[in-house]
């Protein structure tokens, strides 16, 4: 049950944090006078329904205030908060995997060669190889430095 809780919990953060990015990026591809204009511009664009309220309390935590034109503006304070925020959280949330050290490989191949090595070079060494960017005749591949497979190692040695 307290996983349930939690799980509310976290989703309702998440809409929250995103109706927040959303009224951000509003407010800065447009100009609004009034909080009305703003729901119905999160609605259209964003699908999200908010009451008044709602969206008052949001525009406080934002620091949204009305600039000198009488339009609605967020601070820039407020406006780095908020995002370096939703990064932790994004950071957090989505189980991501942060490695420090990692070493990156560059291989130039024939063309239209490079997509074939690196499907196999994926199915092979899966537990080392992080990422492959592939291009039409190279391919670079990001291994964890600090977990490499022996065998990846030899072959890319040649």
């Amino acid at each position: 049950m307290e996983n349930s809780f939690r799980d509310r919990n976290e989703e309702r953060k998440e809409q929250m944090d995103e109706r927040r990015e959303a009224l951000l990026k509003l407010l800065d591809e447009q100009d609004f006078k009034n909080q009305l204009a703003i729901i119905r511009a999160l609605k259209r664009e964003y699908g999200i329904q908010v009451s008044q309220s709602t969206l008052s309390r949001d525009m406080d935590k934002l620091g949204v205030q009305k600039n000198e034109e009488g339009y609605y503006k967020p601070s820039q304070v407020e406006r780095t908060e908020f995002h370096h925020e939703r990064l932790k959280g994004l950071l957090k949330s989505r189980k991501t995997a942060i490695y420090p050290n990692v070493a990156t490989y560059f291989i130039r191949t024939e063309e239209g060669k490079a997509q074939e090595i690196a499907y196999h070079l994926r199915k092979t060494f899966d537990d080392s190889i992080l990422a492959t960017n592939v291009g039409l005749d190279y391919i670079i591949v990001f291994v964890d430095a600090d977990n490499p497979s022996k065998g990846l190692l030899e072959l890319l040695k040649g």
